[in-house]
């Protein structure tokens, strides 16, 4: 009794413990726990498949239960980063294509930009280009009509050539013939006018008896060309007057002035002089002194009276060419800048080469056989080449004496030195 009585208190003590196990009551009848269990099975743990349903073998299942939740749970978490992780890559590569794309976007933008100046600056240009090529239709128009205006007067030019060219002149049809015909009657008579100027211009250093031969034998319907000048004072005590004129280049002393009445003509005939009029002096650049030669008491040379020659023209400046070596005071050496010096201050220009237009050429020679001709050679090609023009072109070559004379000087004065040289005077 003793035995089965331990025994029983035993198994009352692991029944207790089992209850506290699984949760139980000690009052709670084993039905109840049996209905209990079943409820669970039945319930919340419907998915166990076991063929035995306890404690231990639902503890069993829940074990391998949750160790399969959480390899599910584990798997589910590292698909969930890869997720995560493609989702970064997708993001990052879809930042990367959005920057490529912004790039692109602005690259497309620059070329615009710089498409856009290229056709500004094409536009620009193109209207620039039509501007001038506007100016330059509107100035071929202009000229188009400046040349139809100039057919039209070289047309009308033929009144004006000789009777033997006029027909010629009708025969031809292109303006360029007509001209042509034109420039020959005009070189024609500017070697007259050259010819006559070239003995005008020798009667310079000629007497005054010739001078007054010549201008009296002037046709009395003949009427000058202008006044050269005006007479500003007169001095009858002295026989001398004052002039003025526009330019005293080109005259020396010794020249004929012819005296007209003042009136409202500036162009009266040749044969109506009143007076004649020798220079003697140049007082300024447009100021002459010169003595009376002849005059009327009827009819006197007044203040104001206008005065004249064909032997000058005012301002003008012949142009002369000196070749060969130049002595003008029989000492060694060369006194070509003096001779330079005494032409201009006489009004003419020293030119290099000979022109149609040359008044004349001055031949000096050349040098003394005892100075030899060392260093002279191409002062001798350049005066045999002058003399040469100045044969074609029919103009005066004169010697150093006859222009000295010409300038109213001479070697003597030269000589003794009464003259400024050309350096002293610069």
């Amino acid at each position: 009794m003793a035995d089965k009585q331990e025994e029983l208190l035993a198994s009352r003590a692991e029944n207790e413990e089992l209850r506290k196990f699984i949760g139980s009551t000690n009052d709670e009848p084993l039905g109840d726990i049996e209905t209990n269990l079943n409820n669970l099975f039945a319930t919340d743990f419907a998915g166990f498949r076991g063929d035995t349903r306890s404690y231990g073998q639902l503890v069993a299942w829940l074990r391998n239960e949750f160790r399969r939740k959480d390899g599910e749970v584990k798997t589910s978490d590292d698909k969930s980063k890869q997720a995560s992780k493609d989702a970064d890559d997708a993001r990052s590569q879809a930042t990367a294509a959005k920057d490529e794309s912004e790039k692109r976007v602005q690259q497309i933008r620059d070329e615009q930009e710089k498409s856009k100046q290229a056709f500004d600056e094409q536009w620009k240009n193109h209207e620039q280009k039509q501007t001038e090529l506007l100016q330059a239709k509107s100035a071929a128009e202009t000229r188009a009509d400046r040349l139809g205006l100039l057919v039209a007067e070289i047309a009308n030019g033929g009144q004006y050539l000789a009777a033997n060219r006029q027909k010629d002149f009708k025969a031809k049809e292109t303006a360029e013939d007509r001209l042509d015909l034109i420039y020959a009657e005009l070189r024609d008579r500017a070697k007259v006018i050259d010819e006559q100027n070239r003995i005008l211009a020798s009667l310079r250093v000629a007497d005054r008896g010739l001078q007054e031969q010549v201008l009296a034998a002037t046709p009395k319907d003949d009427r000058i060309d202008g006044f050269d000048g005006r007479v500003l004072s007169v001095d009858e005590r002295e026989r001398s007057v004052l002039m003025s004129c526009a330019s005293s280049r080109g005259i020396r002393p010794g020249m004929i002035l012819h005296v007209f009445t003042a009136d409202d003509n500036d162009r009266p005939q040749a044969g109506d002089r009143k007076g004649v009029v020798e220079v003697t002096s140049i007082e300024g650049p447009s100021l002459l002194r010169g003595t009376i030669r002849r005059d009327s008491t009827r009819s006197p040379i007044l203040v104001g009276d206008g005065v004249a020659t064909s032997l000058w023209a005012a301002g003008t400046a012949p142009e002369v060419v000196i070749v060969g070596y130049v002595n003008l005071d029989d000492e060694r050496g060369d006194d070509r800048d003096r001779l330079v010096d005494l032409v201009q201050r006489a009004g003419g220009r020293v030119v290099e080469a000979v022109t149609p237009m040359t008044a004349m050429v001055v031949d000096a020679g050349k040098p003394p056989a005892e100075l030899g001709e060392e260093g002279f050679a191409e002062e001798a090609r350049r005066q045999n080449r002058s003399l040469g023009t100045a044969k074609q072109y029919g103009v005066r070559v004169v010697g150093i004496d006859s222009l000295l004379d010409m300038l109213g000087l001479s070697r003597a004065a030269l000589t003794a030195d009464r003259l400024p040289r050309a350096a002293a005077a610069r």
